[in-house]
């Protein structure tokens, strides 16, 4: 039997939620969130009952203070002392507290050991099972501190610049700087351009006046050292989470190929304690950005963990005081996400322990609807859609679309754990209210607001209603041809909302004309030199242009999750593999040339892998388990485990 460290449960991930969200730096200043940040339960109890045949040995260690109680027994000073348990049934107890970190415990034996099966409390109501992880199973291991992996890099080139050394690291990374030796004060100025490591009046990341040797993680490319290079020596190490590349991808047209490997490179730079929005400004946790990156790393890294981390981070404890990240789509996103993560992996545990924070969620969002029955802004909410011309005016068609699905989401996730519940019947009133008061039937699609009066179409709304089912037949074609294809209508701007535009066009069935839109916006970004993909990329404007955002001269990221959609796309609608039931008891494989010559790939799938490749004349799948079914042409061909099957492209 093996032990763990174990808190109490979600505790891991809202303690390094704090640690990280409070680690923000905008010039030589700290910038904390402007949310709410939960903190961990410091002054915890972990409870286990045992029934023993012969006495049995224990050793517990702990992160902070306390004492262990067996059969209401005090050992005092037990902690690191082998303490022997009789034979017979006990209950030992646990006590420990941490003011400052997370309070944690190992109890290490050759019967009684440490996992997810001990009670634990916070004094307050209740029980729960404790919290623990596999990456913490060893008692020197200290779960106070999160594991990364650290891979020494080096400058490809670097030059002498104005008094100081300019180094170029290849490409974007997220590393720490280690002087092993520094005899007077430099100057640091990070870059994720040239310019911007070399503009020192508006370089983003910077330290100035430093003798510190060790350096803390930073995003660059480009570093500035302004200062006597004879006067010092320097490593850098590159810090990332060891997330398997499970899937793969290889096809007829190199740019797509480059696409897609940027796209993982940017996805894995940004998968750390949890999905962050991007490495060099926030390095925050936004619900928005974070669903994406699910869906995303479904295709290539299918890590279970990092999922679980970044939902129990981003909604913290209860009580509801405000919307996720302050935004309305935020909290229908992390709902959402729920039953995402349910469809990936079917596991019904996890359903079970998140389910009363769904659910107090969604109680807060139904409390906050307007006269009209919508979800609107209310105090300082944040309606954030996409960076993009909208009217947000009142209710927002946008916001309903989201919030249907989120009761869609709360509907099944009851029904899954056995519990009444009245979503169905708020989701078919909610449903009927955006019909009649969005849909416009001179625009021939849904407006951005009713009560503006404006009738403002944006692409916005009208793809969620093509992704999630809400228009029929009649409307789909006419959402296609008066939005999607109407060149009046606004153009999608941020790699975010191109994801959920070209998931739409995919659903219709575009995928010759996906494959020249990623060819065109994510490929007019490596046209420029990227290295990783940006959180907003205009094609119209020159690179020099490129770098501003939020009025600041350097402020847009060059490396955001929400830039790798095409690793989904791929996945999904290329080499179309997508699960029927939970966990892919079931799935189907609906592979799509989308206009290559060929391509071949792997996509990761519950406790497995499917291979397709289309090449040669001849389409070939290879599933690792039972349960697949390859649909090509309009037939239907049962996958055997292991056994590939071969269908001519005629």
């Amino acid at each position: 039997m093996k032990s763990k460290w174990i808190w109490y449960y979600g505790d891991f991930e809202i303690y390094h939620s704090l640690k990280m969200q409070t680690r923000r730096e905008e010039y030589d200043y700290h910038f904390p969130p402007f949310w709410k940040l939960d903190d961990c339960w410091h002054n915890v109890k972990f409870k286990k009952e045992v029934e023993l045949d012969k006495p049995t040995q224990i050793t517990v260690y702990a992160k902070g203070k306390g004492y262990v109680e067996i059969d209401s027994r005090l050992n005092s000073n037990a902690f690191e002392k082998v303490i022997t348990v009789p034979e017979g049934r006990h209950t030992i107890n646990i006590y420990v507290s941490e003011v400052d970190s997370l309070p944690c415990a190992y109890v290490e034996g050759d019967v009684i050991v440490s996992d997810e099966s001990w009670l634990v409390s916070h004094y307050g109501k209740g029980w729960v099972n404790a919290g623990a992880s596999n990456d913490y199973t060893d008692k020197n291991d200290n779960p106070q501190e999160f594991k990364f992996c650290y891979e020494e890099i080096v400058p490809v080139s670097k030059k002498s610049v104005d008094g100081g050394v300019f180094y170029d690291f290849g490409k974007e990374t997220f590393a720490k700087l280690s002087f092993d030796r520094l005899e007077e004060s430099i100057d640091i100025f990070y870059g994720e351009s040239e310019k911007e490591a070399l503009d020192i009046e508006n370089t983003y990341l910077r330290v100035l006046t430093t003798d510190i040797k060790e350096q803390p993680c930073r995003a660059f490319r480009y570093l500035y050292i302004k200062g006597d290079e004879s006067k010092y020596s320097f490593k850098a190490y590159y810090e990332y989470l060891p997330l398997e590349h499970k899937g793969t991808f290889k096809c007829s047209d190199e740019l797509i190929n480059r696409i897609w490997d940027t796209s993982v490179y940017t996805l894995h730079l940004n998968s750390r304690e949890f999905f962050l929005d991007g490495i060099k400004r926030d390095r925050w946790v936004w619900s928005g950005d974070a669903y994406q990156s699910y869906l995303v790393s479904r295709y290539v890294f299918f890590d279970e963990n990092i999922i679980k981390r970044t939902i129990l981070a981003l909604r913290g404890k209860d009580p509801v005081e405000k919307h996720i990240n302050t935004i309305l789509d935020y909290s229908f996103y992390w709902i959402m996400s729920v039953y995402d993560y349910y469809e990936m992996t079917a596991d019904v545990e996890f359903i079970k322990r998140i389910y009363p924070k769904m659910k107090s969620l969604m109680d807060f969002c139904l409390s906050r609807l307007d006269e009209n029955g919508f979800e609107s802004k209310v105090d300082d909410d944040w309606i954030f859609i996409d960076w993009a011309d909208m009217d947000k005016t009142g209710a927002v068609c946008a916001e309903q679309m989201l919030l249907l699905r989120s009761l869609e989401t709360m509907t099944v996730c009851s029904r899954l754990l056995g519990i009444d519940s009245d979503y169905e019947k708020h989701e078919k009133a909610l449903k009927e209210r955006i019909n009649k008061h969005f849909w416009n039937d001179e625009k021939g699609a849904y407006i951005d607001s009713f009560e503006s009066g404006r009738n403002n179409v944006s692409r916005h709304a009208n793809i969620f209603a093509l992704l999630f089912g809400y228009a029929d037949e009649a409307q789909r074609e006419k959402i296609v041809k008066n939005v999607l294809l109407n060149e009046n209508v606004a153009h999608i701007k941020t790699p975010y909302f191109k994801f959920y535009e070209l998931e739409a066009m995919c659903s219709v069935g575009n995928l010759d004309v996906i494959t020249q839109q990623m060819k065109s916006y994510w490929g007019g970004m490596l046209g420029f030199g990227a290295t990783s993909f940006w959180e907003e990329y205009n094609p119209e404007k020159a690179y020099d242009e490129q770098y501003e955002m939020y009025a600041d001269k350097f402020g847009k990221s060059f490396c955001h999750a929400w830039g790798a959609s095409p690793v989904y796309l791929i996945g999904k609608y290329y080499m179309g593999v997508t699960p029927v039931s939970a966990g892919y008891e079931n799935f189907e494989v609906r592979p799509n040339l989308g206009g290559l010559d060929w391509f071949e790939g792997t996509v990761p799938i519950k406790d497995g892998i499917v291979s397709v490749k289309i090449k040669d004349g001849v389409v070939e799948v290879t599933a690792s388990k039972d349960g697949g079914t390859l649909v090509w042409n309009g037939e239907r061909y049962l996958l055997e485990k292991g056994i590939t099957k071969r269908i001519a492209l005629s």
